[in-house]
């Protein structure tokens, strides 16, 4: 078995969503998903010691080292499973049923400091040539973000293409920035709290990654992602505290 495969059994033996595994685990159900799937092998050790808590096993069998899956349930999940053992097939739903309520409610779930990586920098090299890390899906799960790092590759380019001040690369997918960003480029960032109305950046909205314009709507007092292939609707940024600049693109290879 992988060590996704591990993860989904543990958590299916506890009769647990990825949603609920999540909340538990101070992240998303889609981080769980690419978790179980192999999109996200490379797990911090910190978040595999907080996985293997809740799913009650030990971080030696989720990776593998260790063939059994000895249960260590946390001390009132143990106090819990004797009564719980005892209702019938319908209690122990209203169980599990209240349990993910109070989950979702987003009342009693335990927060824990984050932490956050730092954005990596650009490597100039003597031979005129700069690496860069270039990033597929630089999401919420990801790149400047809580915990997670996606997957990169360490890419070289000619210093004279690498805009002063960039320290990574995002790949495009999709024409939504065409003509002037086409499908498949890379466009060079430099990370950045904020950017300047009018700028193209990377932005995470609602835990999706988006290569956008920043447009301030003064009239209607509202903050717009545009694309700048006219086919495209903006993206209405209902609650300020729910989108994070990731940088800001100053420019893309091939031209």
């Amino acid at each position: 078995m992988t060590l996704g495969e591990r993860i989904k059994a543990a958590r299916e033996a506890l009769r647990m969503t990825q949603e609920e595994l999540g909340a538990l685990c101070n992240t998303t159900k889609q981080t769980i998903f690419k978790y179980e799937t192999g999109i996200v092998t490379n797990i911090p050790l910190d978040r595999l010691e907080l996985l293997s808590e809740k799913l009650g096993v030990t971080p030696a069998y989720l990776t593998g080292w260790a063939t059994d899956a000895p249960m260590t349930l946390p001390e009132k999940l143990q106090a819990l499973s004797e009564p719980f053992e005892q209702l019938n097939d319908d209690g122990q739903d209203k169980v599990i049923g209240y349990t993910t309520d109070l989950v979702s409610s987003g009342k009693y779930v335990r927060t824990e400091p984050a932490r956050v990586i730092p954005f990596p920098k650009a490597r100039r090299r003597r031979d005129g040539f700069v690496e860069f890390r270039v990033y597929d899906q630089p999401a919420a799960a990801g790149l400047g973000n809580y915990i997670d790092t996606p997957a990169f590759t360490t890419e070289q380019y000619p210093a004279m293409l690498a805009p002063e001040g960039a320290d990574f690369g995002v790949r495009i997918s999709g024409d939504s920035m065409e003509p002037e960003i086409p499908n498949g480029c890379t466009v060079f960032v430099r990370p950045t709290p904020a950017v300047d109305e009018g700028d193209i950046g990377i932005f995470v909205y609602d835990g999706q990654a988006y290569c956008k314009k920043l447009i301030a709507d003064h009239a209607g007092r509202r903050t717009l992602l545009r694309s700048l292939n006219p086919n495209y609707a903006d993206i209405v940024v209902a609650d300020e505290s729910r989108i994070r600049t990731l940088g800001k693109v100053l420019g893309h290879y091939p031209e």
